[in-house]
């Protein structure tokens, strides 16, 4: 009889634990953002001192599928890079093999020598295959600072494809007015920006925080996430840039810009309260948590938390009939080839005997039946069981859409004692509720922040120059409520330090109690800060997942990310680089909510 792996893996685990006397070596628990641990090991029978199930280490956020869609996947379709040239070669190398769709939103396309590659890229793909489609959507602000800009680049795109090139340009509703003809270019950007970085070609997606400029595919340190062929999880995404699209502006061959014709509400002429009721209207048919249930197929449940899936299926081969189930931390393989599986029903086994593939739903104990001829069957083979889950979250404040705050905000408060979140934030100014939430929580927190040096804004020319010193500022301010609230045993900083890079990496690391490999990630455009709750669109995905390949993947990625960092202590800003002047600290007070 076989063994089930969980137990190889249980006994490679006590011998690889124990010592010479054969007594379990006690494991010592280290900060999991320095940590040199075996965690890096590449063996699948590596197994760390978890306290949870696998049911456990899932379930704890399905609360999930209650707010936002849920899509179930296998760990497999979901990878991680790590480094800005890779992602650029990734991206232009999907460009050159889509042949349905490409669908890009950022905040800006740059126009120097590797953006214009990637708009090679696709004038070369849009001519090789005649039925694709490019979306583009930007913001308007940013695409169209300078004389050669976004637009400019684009153009010849729009001109030689017209009827399979849409470019939409975001405009925020709050610009308007005095506001709008007063503020000059590059500060009118403060108001409110398109923020999502997300970047589809066919079913795949690149989820990112990184923007389309040159700067991103070099020296700036950003996240980059992968997922494989996950067709409904793309058109949902998709589907939510055509949404912005649709009440952004259209750009034209001749570089003026239209509404959208199913959109006649012009963003800042007409009434500011229509526009944003209609847009957010749009947006929310789009997110509600069983939009997606009449889509989906019987392997991708709408409440994969609570609802694990158990796949049996049959094949024939040489005589021999194999079985593989999965269920939890158990799996298990059979062959046989004769006699009757005890693992499977009567009625299950005459079904499979029949050619027809079975899925049973370990709880109800429901089952669906796929027959040979069905499209499905197809699928089945291919999705043999769910340990990945995936859920788009959407903030857009300006328009009322608040469910990225809501999540995060839950993820902070509810987290238990002894699970650790990693945070990253290229900027750091979080909003006072965030910082609220933490500093009354339960669980450790470790933030990861950019030093001025390697923040974006250092250098700058003008008043975005003393930006990082603000940024340095609201750190201070943070690091002293922590010390007051005597919470610097659980709640840390960390600064980004990297020589001849800047740092503009975003996102949350989700530690279980006990646990050495994250089971839950945010990644997107969203900094935690209130620009990204209030003022800008963003969208992230929380990934869940109980694949351990992923888990390590993660964990692999938050301490490339976390190498080389300094701890920020009371010595940091008694640092002469870190004083902050007066004016900087009024200047700071008045405008933190504008970047």
């Amino acid at each position: 009889m076989a063994l089930s792996l969980v137990n190889v893996r249980s006994l490679l685990c006590r011998s690889a634990n124990t010592g010479t006397k054969g007594f379990m070596s006690s494991p010592i628990r280290l900060r999991r953002s320095i940590q040199l641990s075996n965690c890096l090991s590449t063996s699948p029978y590596y197994c760390n001192h978890s306290r949870l199930s696998s049911r456990e280490r899932t379930e704890a956020f399905a609360w999930l599928g209650d707010l936002v869609p849920v899509f179930g996947t296998t760990g497999n379709k979901v990878s991680v890079l790590h480094d800005p040239t890779v992602f650029f070669n990734v991206l232009k190398g999907r460009i050159w093999t889509a042949e349905k769709r490409i669908v890009l939103s950022s905040l800006y396309l740059g126009n120097g020598p590797l953006e214009q590659e990637l708009v090679a890229a696709l004038h070369t793909q849009l001519e090789r295959v005649r039925d694709l489609q490019v979306t583009v959507l930007l913001d308007y602000t940013r695409g169209s600072r300078g004389t050669n800009n976004s637009r400019t680049l684009l153009l010849p795109l729009l001109q030689n494809f017209p009827d399979r090139v849409q470019v939409s340009l975001y405009h925020t509703p709050d610009l308007r007015g005095l506001l709008k003809a007063v503020v000059p270019e590059r500060f009118n950007e403060t108001i409110g920006l398109q923020h999502m970085k997300i970047y589809l070609t066919d079913n795949s997606v690149i989820m990112s925080g990184a923007n389309l400029s040159e700067i991103y595919f070099t020296n700036r340190q950003d996240r980059y996430i992968v997922l494989h062929n996950i067709p409904l999880l793309a058109d949902m995404l998709a589907n939510l840039v055509s949404c912005v699209a649709s009440f952004s502006f259209q750009l034209c061959r001749d570089n003026s810009v239209i509404l959208h014709p199913s959109f006649n509400i012009h963003p800042y002429k007409d009434d500011i309260n229509k526009f944003k009721s209609e847009a957010r209207r749009r947006v929310m048919d789009l997110l509600k948590p069983g939009y997606f249930t009449k889509l989906s197929d019987p392997f991708f449940t709408d409440a994969p938390f609570r609802h694990r899936k158990k796949v049996i299926g049959w094949k024939r081969e040489l005589r021999e009939r194999s079985i593989q189930i999965y269920d939890g931390d158990d799996y298990t393989s059979h062959y046989e080839v004769e006699g009757r599986d005890e693992e499977s029903d009567e009625e299950t086994q005459l079904l499979i005997q029949q050619g027809a593939w079975v899925m049973v739903d370990t709880r109800t104990k429901e089952k669906t039946v796929v027959h040979p001829d069905s499209s499905n069957v197809t699928q089945l083979k291919r999705t043999i069981f769910v340990d990945t889950w995936i859920c788009p979250l959407v903030q857009m404040g300006p328009l009322g859409v608040w469910h990225d705050e809501m999540v995060t905000r839950r993820l902070l408060r509810t987290a238990p004692k002894e699970s650790e979140l990693l945070l990253a934030s290229g900027y750091f100014n979080l909003t006072e509720d965030y910082m609220n939430v933490m500093l009354q929580a339960d669980a450790d927190f470790n933030i990861l922040m950019a030093s001025p040096q390697v923040n974006g804004f250092y250098g700058a020319k003008g008043i975005a120059g003393s930006i990082p010193t603000g940024y340095t500022y609201i750190a201070r301010e943070f690091h002293r409520r922590v010390w007051q609230q005597a919470q610097q045993d659980r709640i840390r900083l960390q600064e980004y330090i990297r020589k001849n890079w800047t740092f503009h990496g975003k996102g949350l690391w989700f530690y279980h109690p006990g646990e050495d490999l994250p089971s839950l990630t945010l990644v997107g455009s969203p900094n935690f800060g209130y620009r990204s709750v209030h003022r800008d669109l963003e969208a992230q995905l929380a990934i869940v997942t109980d694949n351990w390949a992923l888990r390590q993947q993660l964990h692999q990625e938050q301490r490339h990310l976390y190498r080389g960092t300094e701890e920020v202590t009371k010595e940091t800003f008694q640092r002469p680089d870190r004083q902050v002047p007066s004016w900087a600290k009024a200047l700071t007070r008045v405008i933190k909510n504008f970047f």
